[in-house]
């Protein structure tokens, strides 16, 4: 799965991107709502950016080591 994502997202930068701004929205909207509303049902948004913020650093990682054309 992050060998997939890897390569995707070096083949489609612009939705990896896209990706990128939904997760990073995602996560300061559930802060905001969770700290303004001081409701723990907005921790949910906390929940779901744990997912894709793993599989972002894994596939980068796995990028950095094999898909560089640096070495």
């Amino acid at each position: 799965m992050f060998r997939a994502y890897a390569r995707f997202s070096m083949n489609h930068p612009y939705i990896h991107y896209a990706n990128l701004l939904i997760v990073l929205a995602v996560f300061i909207i559930s802060c905001y709502q969770l700290l303004a509303n001081e409701n723990l049902n907005f921790a949910a948004g906390l929940l779901f950016v744990v997912l894709p913020t793993f599989v972002f650093a894994r596939s980068s990682d796995y990028k950095r080591k094999y898909l560089s054309t640096n070495s």
